[in-house]
């Protein structure tokens, strides 16, 4: 007897949801502890979700009934989409997956443990951060910025048989590489997304060059040295992906002091979304150990969300865990009653797009006055520099994407070409920073995300446009974002309960009315 396309679904959730808990669950724990037996615990989770989805059979029954559109109801249609390309993304055999699991988790150990040396002293990510961020000499900078690239030379081996790895299983299902894999089953058009991306890099050229050289002259004069002296480590970041300090004001010094985790709970209260319980289950603050990142975790899709974070009073961190709370708002209120596989983001390019939306308020106005406690008239007086860095942080932040996602497009072309190269390439042609001369070292290497989220990049970027066209939707409706509870009932509403019930393109044409359209970005960035 045939089975319905019902009990297929069903029988695949009850199957895959207690093993999609145990791999959240060892994730999170790997990345609290990071001990060997933690990774290790971690990996084997994984490779037992990724061996359920890779079973050739349940794959195969997948796509017939999905390419057939076997499901004629909508809801159920799109749980057996969901199903298919979970199935897809993992079709690789036992060894190929022991290899994966293997090589991630060893990537990952020496990531979470990490410490840079400077000066003979381990040094934690914010502290090398502070150097850069805060530091006017330039052997001092140029120490921490190299001690924060050592990871790469350990990693750099595992992370190119990785990219060898991944191309194989995806050529064996007929995929050009791992890169086209990745965009197809992610519901992403390749074609689309690299013409949108060279359109993206030609409408911020000219206001990034006109940006980069203002940058030029203060960092020149910080330091003391000519423009053409500037190299990497002079821009206040690891990568270049944050807004250096503009002259006009002390950002980090309008947060000493101050308690983010209250700022975080009065932001999230004026909209009316309860964030207290996320942050309970949360892991707030650094230690040895852990990871040094930040991230928002769902562990069992019935409301148990967490975050990571590594918490210091900056402006950073402030902007930091309002952007994984907006993670965590997106999961805990989608609707509880939609089906398991449905109770998602539409898509990671989603869930970005209210991340960035909510980390973006540290530069608004009524933020500034309503939640951090400014005064009008010093608010008045910051509005200005607030709107010019949030404008940088916008054409940086763009410009990063574009490093990211080519290096990988061309990694996974062909992971044997010189990388070490590559990536400086990239570098200078879209963030304009000189490459340091006669170094020859894996320094795409330390960027963790090109070894344990591949192909990730470009959601950003996309989250990036998404955030600015739901703002605009959002001002139209409830006049701003602090303190407006009908801004928090328009997301709840549009973006948050629907969850996966639609892929990533009609939901944001469902939420706002049109399709993707990229001119609210430029035009705040222009």
């Amino acid at each position: 007897m045939t089975q319905s396309v019902e009990s297929f679904v069903h029988d695949t959730v009850e199957a895959v949801r207690p093993l999609d808990k145990a791999y959240q669950l060892a994730e999170w724990e790997a990345a609290l502890n990071g001990t060997p037996e933690a990774i290790q615990r971690s990996q084997e989770a994984q490779a037992t979700w990724m061996r359920y989805w890779a079973d050739r059979e349940r794959y195969s029954q997948a796509k017939r009934m999905y390419d057939a559109r076997a499901a004629k109801d909508p809801l159920l249609a799109r749980q057996l989409k969901l199903v298919y390309l979970s199935a897809a993304s993992n079709q690789q055999d036992d060894a190929t997956i022991d290899e994966l699991t293997r090589l991630e988790s060893e990537a990952t150990a020496k990531y979470v443990n990490f410490r840079g040396r400077v000066g003979g002293k381990e040094l934690n990510d914010n502290e090398i951060e502070a150097i850069l961020h805060q530091g006017k000499d330039s052997a001092e900078v140029r120490e921490a910025w190299e001690a924060s690239k050592q990871v790469g030379a350990q990693v750099a081996k595992s992370v190119r048989q990785l990219a060898r790895v991944r191309n194989a299983a995806a050529r064996a299902q007929g995929f050009r590489d791992h890169f086209q894999r990745s965009l197809t089953l992610d519901e992403i058009d390749e074609n689309e997304l690299l013409s949108l991306f060279a359109d993206l890099e030609a409408a911020t050229r000219k206001p990034y060059q006109e940006l980069k050289h203002r940058i030029d002259g203060l960092r020149a004069t910080d330091f003391g040295v000519d423009r053409a002296d500037l190299r990497p480590w002079h821009y206040g970041d690891r990568f270049f992906q944050e807004v250096p300090p503009l002259g006009h004001v002390n950002m980090d010094g309008l947060f000493e002091g101050k308690d983010l985790v209250a700022l975080a709970t009065a932001t999230y209260d004026g909209l009316g979304l309860e964030v207290r319980d996320i942050l309970a289950r949360s892991d707030l603050y650094a230690r040895p150990g852990k990871n040094q990142h930040a991230f928002c975790i769902h562990i069992d899709r019935e409301g148990d969300v967490r975050t990571l974070n590594n918490l210091v009073p900056t402006k950073r961190w402030a902007s930091t865990i309002l952007h994984e709370l907006g993670h965590g708002v997106y999961d805990k209120y989608i609707d509880r009653d939609l089906p398991w596989m449905l109770r998602q983001p539409a898509h990671t390019l989603s869930t970005e797009a209210i991340a960035q939306l909510m980390g973006g308020l540290t530069s608004d106005p009524a933020w500034l006055t309503g939640i951090l406690g400014l005064s009008k008239p010093e608010a008045n007086r910051l509005s200005a520099p607030m709107r010019d860095h949030e404008r940088a942080q916008r054409l940086i932040f763009t410009r990063w994407c574009l490093v990211m996602t080519y290096f990988e497009l061309a990694m996974y072309a062909d992971p044997e070409r010189d990388l070490d190269t590559l990536w400086w390439d990239l570098v200078e042609r879209y963030q304009m920073v000189r490459r340091p001369e006669g170094r020859k070292q894996p320094d795409w290497a330390a960027k963790i995300h090109i070894a344990t989220v591949p192909v990730y990049y470009q959601n950003y970027e996309l989250g990036y446009l998404v955030a600015h066209q739901f703002e605009d939707r959002i001002r139209r409706t409830a006049g701003g974002i602090v303190g407006e509870k009908k801004a928090g009932r328009w997301l709840l509403e549009r973006v948050f309960k629907p969850g996966a019930k639609e892929d990533w393109a009609s939901h944001v044409r469902t939420a706002t009315g049109e399709p993707l359209n990229p001119k609210y970005f430029v035009r705040a960035a222009s």
